[in-house]
């Protein structure tokens, strides 16, 4: 597999990923109990959502220090 193969399965992935994420967040507020292990669990993907955009171009270094997690 070449670099452009690889490049469009992390894509297709990363954009099924995402969909199924946008459906777990816009739930997130209507669940009846959350705790401290969510707000954890929820800045860890943050964080990790922060280092994708990067990646990928969406947010430069200034936007990522902002959004609290420097690249």
């Amino acid at each position: 597999m070449n670099a452009r193969q690889t490049t469009e399965k992390h894509a297709r992935t990363l954009a099924a990923l995402l969909t199924r994420m946008q459906t777990a967040v816009a739930e997130l507020p209507d669940q009846p109990q959350l705790h401290w292990g969510h707000a954890e669990q929820t800045r860890d993907a943050l964080r990790w959502a922060v280092a994708a955009a990067f990646a990928l171009g969406v947010v430069d270094e200034d936007e990522s220090r902002d959004l609290g997690f420097p690249c």
